[in-house]
């Protein structure tokens, strides 16, 4: 068998693609999924020649914490955060040159004994400058305080807020640009002159679901232009990714309602250094009514074009866009049958190239890096010339074939992966709804002998989607492929409040808890029973974080239907969680209303209220250290299922010390692997 414990734990994440601004040459990163000891390790590995397939090699040795690569405009170095100066440590800014010898270097000794890390970094278009977000350094007080443990903490006070600072390439100082609040992100303009960025009033994470406030800044000192422009306030949901590849307009990721915290994601655009005209000033451009747009990128083109990533159902694709909305397709994944992300996309002399982090589940191919370009010939003739001109956009030159560059999870081709496939079925309302079924190895036909023991993976968020990839590293998302080797039918609803079908599908979530949701996935299981595909007697449930809620949701309901459950860092009680999760804001949106309001409305979806008379037995898992969903959600259901449901015993309850939501350490990973298998095994074979 491939999908091992000892595989599954040793693998990497494949991440931070960037093409350098000629094209030739492709970086990412590939990150150790999990702690063998205190420190979080991570390799930058590299392509210089984009035609060779698996032509990556390792570029830096993974001893040290390597991430967020960043090309120099003139392509000859690259710029990277890393803790190699101090392991473990605050990570800070590094230089590494591509055209000779030599090992990366700290920007300069200024950040070699700071405290305080660098959040982010962004290199200036004509490389002359880098932008980079850290807090002050603690003063002298501060750090006497925190070594003679005199730190009590005031909540809503704090001296962490992230600064917007500047480095000068050329002359080696650092000053403060923007001395206020909290810098969420921060974009440069495309004369290097203004730099536009966004804050929060904390460094906390709910601080971004209060009001926050979107600004410009000018970097010339004395240039007669206002230094700091006020562009707009939002109250619900910050604007934390986002792009100025044009002169006047900022292009950024925001709810299709950007007045809602729970929405699908779109494209909004907002005018900065002059009026834009229409209708578009701080609504949705692009995306959000029935597709979700999670991200986009400046792909340095002069035509007043960037790219944009689009989740569509179970399809994955990278379209074009101008400035007046106007779009074709560049890249899409062929019948729902691939997927990917951590994506790059430039315009180089006419010419589209895209490189992305690519797997399919269908196709039993693990994560790689791919790379793809346009023929010059073919897009001789602009695309949105031909759109004028009245060529449907599904005619014009798109990228069709791709080269594999790297060869991660070799150990994957060594295993026999049943059949994987899309499986639709609809809701009690009658609208069409999808997800992904694996089946046991050796199982290539959905014509089987017998129905097989079945497994609900649900996943998270419960803004997620459930794409046709393959995830063979340690996340609740590797679990289809690891239990359906070991025999059983795996089952991943794609249920309403997740992404990728607009607007109102992502918005079923608001107040929605322990509704349709549920009722969506039990649909699932239900159709997969009915086309004997599952065995009624021996179904298993089990999802981690909002997947969990579910799980523990869905015994609470059906009381015998599920011979067993696995509910991992799983919601409970969402009053509760109101209190003490770092996101009470969300948490209330979803549940239904914060405790404090004295309204009823957040009990209608809590499990714990539903406990008496479960049969199911369920192993609880959960993180000491979650501050998404505090442990006391699982402690506080198991001691429920040890006084209310009807066989006590059954259920067990696992805690892990310093372990966050989601889990970090390789040992601990180890145990939840044996254990869910274990738990599985006793109660469906």
């Amino acid at each position: 068998m491939a999908f091992t414990i000892d595989n599954i734990v040793s693998s990497v994440r494949l991440s931070d693609v960037v093409i350098s601004p000629d094209g030739s040459k492709v970086v990412y990163r590939a990150a150790a999924a999990l702690k063998t000891d205190c420190h979080s390790t991570a390799a930058l590995w590299y392509t210089s020649d984009t035609s060779k397939p698996d032509s990556v090699k390792q570029l830096t040795s993974g001893l040290y914490n390597d991430t967020s690569p960043k090309w120099h405009p003139d392509g000859k170095s690259l710029f990277f955060l890393s803790d190699r100066h101090w392991q473990g440590g605050p990570k800070q800014v590094y230089k590494l040159s591509l055209d000779g010898p030599g090992e990366a270097a700290l920007l300069n000794d200024l950040f070699k004994d700071k405290k305080r890390e660098v959040g982010d970094f962004k290199v200036s278009p004509d490389g002359k400058y880098i932008a980079f977000s850290s807090a002050d350094e603690p003063s002298a007080e501060e750090q006497k305080k925190e070594s003679d443990k005199d730190d009590a903490t005031v909540w809503g006070e704090t001296t962490l807020n992230a600064k917007l600072r500047l480095y000068s390439l050329s002359v080696g100082t650092v000053r403060t640009i923007v001395d206020r609040d909290n810098v969420i992100f921060f974009t440069w303009s495309p004369d290097s002159k203004s730099i536009a960025f966004s804050t929060s009033s904390r460094p906390e994470i709910d601080a971004n679901y209060h009001k926050t406030s979107l600004y410009t800044v000018s970097i010339l000192p004395g240039s007669g232009a206002p230094s700091l422009k006020h562009i707009l306030d939002n109250d619900r949901s910050a604007i934390d990714t986002a792009i100025w590849p044009f002169d006047d307009c900022l292009y950024a990721i925001q709810p299709y309602d950007p007045q809602s915290a729970v929405d699908a994601d779109s494209v909004h655009v907002h005018a900065l250094n002059s009026p834009l005209g229409g209708s578009y000033q701080g609504k949705a451009f692009y995306g959000g009514e029935t597709e979700d747009v999670p991200s986009l990128l400046n792909i340095q083109s002069s035509e007043e074009e960037f790219a944009v990533l689009v989740n569509s159902g179970l399809d994955t694709r990278i379209d074009i866009i101008n400035r007046k909305g106007i779009a074709f397709t560049l890249y899409s994944c062929k019948k729902s049958q691939s997927a990917f992300d951590n994506w790059d996309t430039k315009k180089i002399n006419g010419e589209y190239i895209i490189a992305f982090i690519k797997s399919s589940g269908p196709n039993k191919e693990p994560p790689n890096l791919w790379i793809g370009k346009t023929n010059k010939k073919e897009v001789s003739t602009s695309p949105f010339a031909a759109i004028y001109a009245g060529k449907p956009s599904s005619q014009l030159s798109q990228i069709e074939s791709l080269t594999k560059l790297s060869s991660h999870f070799a150990w994957v081709s060594e295993n026999k992966l049943g059949k994987t496939e899309i499986f639709e079925w609809k809701g009690q309302d009658g609208v069409q709804l999808n997800g992904m079924a694996w089946f046991p190895s050796g199982v290539e036909s959905t014509k089987l002998e017998k129905p097989l023991p079945t497994i609900l993976v649900i996943h998270g968020g419960p803004y997620h989607l459930d794409k046709p990839q393959l995830i063979p590293s340690y996340e609740s998302q590797s679990w289809p492929p690891y239990l359906a080797e070991k025999g059983y039918l795996v089952l991943q609803p794609n249920y309403r409040g997740g992404s990728g079908r607009g607007s109102k599908f992502a918005r079923a979530a608001y107040h929605g808890m322990g509704t349709i949701e549920w009722s969506d996935i039990n649909g699932m299981i239900d159709e997969a029973v009915k086309r004997g595909l599952a065995d009624k007697d021996k179904l298993g449930i089990s999802g981690w974080s909002q997947g969990g809620f579910l799980t523990a949701w869905g015994v609470s309901q059906t009381k015998d239907k599920f011979k067993c459950g696995v509910m991992g860092a799983g919601v409970s009680d969402w009053g509760s969680m109101v209190v003490e999760s770092d996101v009470p804001e969300i948490e209330g949106r979803l549940g239904g209303a914060a405790p404090w309001l004295g309204s009823d409305a957040r009990l209608a979806g809590d499990p714990i209220r539903h406990i008496e008379g479960i049969e199911t037995a369920l192993l609880i898992i959960h993180g000491e250290r979650d501050l998404r969903v505090p442990v006391g959600q699982g402690i506080g259901f198991h001691r429920g299922l040890r006084r209310k449901s009807k066989y006590p015993d059954r259920h067990i309850l696992v805690t892990y010390p310093r372990e966050p939501h989601d889990f970090v350490e390789r040992k601990h990973a180890e145990d939840v692997l044996r254990r869910i298998l274990e738990h599985f095994d006793a109660w469906l074979k």
